[in-house]
């Protein structure tokens, strides 16, 4: 019977929010839940979190058993939702249901909310939640001596709406609104420049704008001296008012073609010269591909082995874009070459566009002739007048030739008979391309042929003179007619006053047969013996 007049309570307490005063013993209360926000105060055009703190004070109808108390004051599966549709703002909540477990009485719970916040005029703002949680709204329960005995519990689920307020305050806010170009060459340096603008509703004293790079090869200043950031000083930023920042920015040689992001933060002080910072702002450099040259049409002159003037000559070529200014083509030192007039300057090129070069170098006679491969490097300068330097110098493959005899000896020609002396001359040539002095060509024989007279000074020779050179001459009498060989050496001053020998230049020395008969001399003497021999026998016959 007692156990029917419980739950008889029982159904009253579901429809009544205060149980009557019975005999049973029952514990009723409910959870008293307070919600606030642990800051309220936002401001346009940002990304925030909404943390909410619920504080459960709970109340007791009903009195008893302390465990049971606390058990009918205790929220158990707590959820909270923003009422975003009944929200009068540009508000968007990026949070859905936030849940935690049980929040007993003098306990606290917080629910975060992301929110993104719109253009929002500055002012106070009504966020309603709903929550929902279940607690036990009474307990039933016989006293024992024992302790408390069948317990029983009544369960109710409560959803409550509560309106949560926030600010909106006044800020400066900013805005990347218009971008230039921006636009650079791998290698090379140029301006990054755009329009920053105030878009908030404060005004923003004492700005710096800082700029960072997010990529390592894009840097800000100048090759020599490149930083990561960098920063411009603004005065005074109001409300709608724009401001052009330009900063010069470069990249590396080995920085792949695309844009690249750089990021811009805006520090500053309020109207209350409380120091305030932006969200990071977001533009972009484009980098385009490295400025790059050819060398084409590449010919030599007098390249060859001991020669003081040798000349190379060829085209450049800009086989990039972007134009090249003041461009200059330099010959690199060789090591066995060495270049005497190394720099052709070739003045601005455009894209595609080519223009001549030449170079002058020596070459010294220990070089050996054959393929060698030469360096030339390409300066030039950039919009800003910054020197720059290709990357890779352009290389290129030339041929040194074997040495050439600056002279050359010809019509070789001599009446000398076996037996006899003559005269012997010989046309000599320069082939050199510079005048020299003190010419002197020398006569080098070997037996049967011998010269009393074997030198021939032939003074100052210009380039493609020739003169004869004359020489005295014998054969001895057993020479047989034909060519013997010899040779003929010039030594001679260059202009820079230095003594040149040439290698012994090879000839045939021709001897020729007799145009006078037979010997008379050793015929008459002959005769005579056979006249004297032959009286002798005639006399003895006698």
């Amino acid at each position: 019977m007692k156990r029917l007049t419980i739950l008889a309570v029982v159904g009253l307490l579901l429809l009544a929010p205060v149980v009557p005063a019975m005999a049973s013993s029952v514990v009723t209360g409910n959870p008293e839940i307070q919600y606030s926000v642990a800051d309220n105060t936002f401001q346009p055009n940002q990304r925030a979190t909404l943390s909410v703190v619920a504080t459960n004070d709970g109340d007791i109808d009903d009195g008893g058993i302390g465990r049971f108390e606390d058990q009918v004051q205790t929220a158990r599966s707590v959820r909270m939702d923003v009422k975003e549709g009944q929200i009068n703002a540009p508000i968007d909540v990026k949070t859905g249901t936030v849940t935690t477990g049980s929040i007993g009485p003098g306990g606290s719970a917080r629910f975060d909310f992301n929110l993104e916040i719109g253009d929002a005029e500055p002012g106070t703002y009504t966020i309603p939640v709903e929550v929902t949680y279940r607690h036990a709204r009474a307990i039933l329960y016989d006293e024992t001596p024992s302790g408390p005995a069948e317990i029983e519990y009544v369960w109710t689920e409560r959803t409550k709406t509560t309106d949560l307020t926030i600010r909106i305050d006044r800020q400066a806010q900013f805005d990347i609104v218009s971008e230039g170009t921006n636009r650079l060459y791998a290698g090379d340096t140029g301006s990054l420049a755009f329009t920053i603008e105030n878009s908030g509703s404060q005004t923003a004293r004492n700005a710096s704008v800082q700029l960072s790079s997010g990529s390592p090869g894009v840097f800000f200043g100048t090759p020599s001296n490149p930083s990561g950031d960098t920063g411009v000083f603004v005065e005074s930023l109001e409300p709608g008012e724009t401001h052009r920042v330009s900063v010069q920015v470069g990249s590396s040689n080995d920085v792949s073609p695309g844009t690249y992001p750089v990021n811009a933060v805006v520090s500053y002080r309020d109207e209350n010269d409380i120091a305030q910072q932006s969200e990071t702002l977001t533009t972009g450099v484009r980098v385009q591909p490295e400025r790059t040259f050819a060398m084409e049409g590449l010919s030599t002159s007098n390249f060859r082995v001991d020669e003081s003037e040798a000349t190379i000559t060829g085209q450049v070529v800009n086989t990039g874009e972007a134009p090249a200014r003041n461009v200059v083509v330099r010959m690199q030192d060789h090591g066995t070459v060495t270049p005497t007039n190394g720099e052709t300057a070739v003045g601005t090129l455009e894209g595609g566009e080519s223009a001549d070069v030449s170079f002058t170098a020596s070459i010294p006679s220990e070089a050996e002739p054959g393929a060698n491969s030469f360096n030339f490097v390409v300066e030039y300068e950039n919009a800003d007048g910054d020197v720059l330097t290709a990357s890779n110098p352009i290389r290129k493959t030339a041929v040194i030739e074997p040495e050439r005899d600056r002279f050359e000896v010809r019509n070789v020609s001599t009446t000398v008979t076996p037996g006899g002396t003559a005269q012997l001359s010989a046309q000599i040539e320069y082939t050199g391309d510079d005048p020299v002095s003190a010419v002197n060509a020398q006569l080098f024989t070997s037996d049967p042929v011998s010269s009393s007279d074997d030198g021939a000074f032939l003074g100052e020779m210009e380039p493609g003179e020739t003169q004869t050179a004359t020489f005295r001459i014998s054969a001895t009498s057993d020479a047989l007619p034909k060519e013997y060989s010899s040779s003929i050496e010039v030594r001679y001053d260059e202009a820079d006053g230095d003594t040149k020998f040439t290698d012994g230049m090879s000839i045939g020395v021709p001897v020729n047969e007799s145009e006078s008969g037979p010997p008379v001399v050793p015929i008459v003497i002959a005769v005579v013996l056979l006249l004297v021999i032959g009286g002798g026998v005639w006399y003895r016959r006698r």
